[in-house]
């Protein structure tokens, strides 16, 4: 046991890699910036000349519709989950955002989960 110690104490005092030579660098001498990234505007789908369905654009609660004005819906949007299993697993929830009309949004969330394992 004591070797084993000693050798152990031994490597983690050693100095490795401190008298190592300096780093290299990889990269090339005469390197430019990279380009600037175009900040995509967000898109509005035309689908009404196509299926006869209303514009919709991408909002913060997900997609909403537009109106003829150009003004986003603010109608609210929600989902709900469920959950089952065998040996004690469940899970319910629920929640709903509500676009607001200066592009924000609300959104309120609730979930509840048991787990009643017997492993």
């Amino acid at each position: 046991m004591r070797p084993i110690v000693a050798a152990l104490l031994l490597f983690a005092f050693a100095p490795g890699l401190a008298f190592a030579d300096e780093a290299i660098s990889t990269a090339p001498a005469n390197q430019s910036p990279p380009p600037a990234a175009a900040v995509a505007p967000l898109r509005e789908v035309e689908s009404g000349d196509v299926d006869g369905r209303p514009r919709v654009r991408l909002g913060p609660c997900g997609p909403e519709a537009v109106a003829a004005d150009g003004k986003t819906g603010t109608t609210p949007h929600g989902y709900v989950e469920g959950g089952i299993g065998t040996n004690g697993y469940r899970h319910i929830g629920a929640g709903v955002c509500k676009p607001l009309a200066n592009g924000g949004a609300i959104a309120v969330s609730v979930s509840q989960s048991q787990v009643q394992d017997r492993r």
